[in-house]
């Protein structure tokens, strides 16, 4: 393999497979190495309706359509006793474009974007292990062990890490930097026979609230549904328990849980992830740019991940190839790319980092549409990454409500569990 690239792509999930697409669209030669081989078993199934404008953009909406997903008109947020619950539709906010998302399962999902991408013109090598990666001046250069166990070395004008939760390059810079106090263990499985919601609200995602930690409950097909507990890490270990284990008691103590799930059957469990919050110090530096969970990862409540993954793979894809363009290493446009991926994660890590506070959840689920302040919260968590200023000021001043509250009771008090 003696071709130099225009660019090498470290991963082919989603948001490998969104870069290589958008720097074949324009006319970039693309190297993709993904170590796994495609389909292959993911988390994070649920997506945003912000996630359609790229799918029209990248022109694989009609293959992703005609996959058949599940339908997303709407978000439930419930307490853990099930006494009180609160609803987000899609559909209904004033500044929000897209009515609608999907819920996917992701091998299947993950596999025809990376086709996509390949359709294109993209060369795709799965089962390749990058194993080292070297910056100089006028190249990149990246060795791989391929599935025959031969060693590999490629060279290219530019690199992209899309390595996602394996954060490969930052990882041999040590720059990976954990959230403070947010350090969280999920432990998911796939059931049939959950009892979920049916007529306009089918394909809802349900996110279930404890005391310290959260369910979420994904129908994936009319009978298979994701069903994952997210917990601290300190208080897992203190339960000292195998994590089925501990999946399991949280089910039989979360009324909410526990009656969608007492004819539950068993299609795979005890899948664990652990570590998944985290930021990146540098996002880019010459002839590298970051992408998706590689330039950092936060908290999946919100359902951000995939969202903001192909977003941050298409803009960075943009960026590198105007550098090429231009003949330059490192330019204004990536390092402004690296200032707007975190703003885009800040604003779903104020809701992430608030929504673990007794006080956010008081208002977060009284809801209230006084000023349109719900159709603002709405519109960011149905994943608009560049807000007006009409939804701008309207969360800030939600936010303000929630400083507030902490301070000086506007809602009634409620009882988490």
């Amino acid at each position: 393999m003696s071709k130099t690239w225009d660019v090498i792509i470290i991963g082919g999930g989603p948001a490998g497979a969104t870069a290589a697409a958008t720097l074949r669209q324009s006319g970039r030669s693309v190297l993709v190495l993904e170590k796994s081989k495609f389909p292959r078993f993911h988390i994070g199934e649920s997506l945003l309706p912000y996630n359609r404008a790229i799918f029209d953009e990248l022109g694989v909406w009609p293959k992703i359509q005609a996959a058949g997903f599940m339908v997303k008109r709407g978000a439930q947020f419930w307490m853990g006793n099930g006494l009180l619950h609160t609803r987000l539709d899609f559909s209904r906010g004033s500044f929000t474009e897209f009515p609608e998302s999907l819920q996917v399962e992701r091998a299947k999902f993950d596999d025809i974007l990376l086709r996509h991408a390949e359709s294109l013109g993209a060369e795709v090598q799965e089962e390749a292990l990058v194993t080292e990666h070297r910056i100089e001046k006028d190249r990149v250069t990246v060795k791989f062990r391929a599935k025959d166990g031969t060693d590999h070395e490629v060279q290219a004008a530019f690199l992209m890490d899309a390595s996602g939760l394996g954060n490969f390059t930052a990882n041999r810079e040590n720059l990976r930097d954990y959230y403070p106090g947010h350090k969280k263990i999920a432990i998911f499985g796939h059931y049939s026979g959950v009892q979920m919601p049916a007529g306009e609200e089918e394909g809802d995602i349900l996110i279930i609230r404890r005391e310290n930690s959260w369910f979420w409950m994904i129908p994936l097909e009319n009978n298979k549904t994701s069903v994952g507990l997210v917990l601290d890490q300190a208080d897992f270990k203190a339960l000292k328990q195998d994590p089925q284990q501990v999946f399991d008691d949280a089910v039989l103590s979360t009324r909410a849980v526990q009656e969608r799930m007492i004819n539950a059957q068993v299609i795979t469990q005890g899948h664990v992830l652990t570590d998944f919050s985290y930021t990146n110090r540098k996002l880019v530096s010459p002839r590298l740019v970051r992408v998706g969970d590689a330039s950092g990862f936060i908290d999946p409540i919100f359902s951000s991940g995939v969202m903001l993954a192909m977003s941050s793979a298409q803009q960075g894809a943009h960026v590198v190839h105007a550098a090429i363009a231009a003949g330059k290493s490192l330019t204004f446009a990536m390092k402004r790319y690296e200032w707007t991926t975190r703003r885009h994660v800040s604003r779903f890590w104020m809701f992430i980092e608030k929504f673990y506070t007794k006080h956010f959840a008081q208002l977060f689920f009284h809801p209230n549409n006084r000023f349109r302040m719900v159709c603002a919260i709405n519109c960011t968590l149905a994943g608009r990454t560049r807000p007006s200023f009409a939804t701008w000021w309207r969360l800030r001043l939600f936010f303000a409500l929630v400083w507030i509250q902490k301070r000086y009771p506007l809602a009634k008090p409620i009882k988490i569990r």
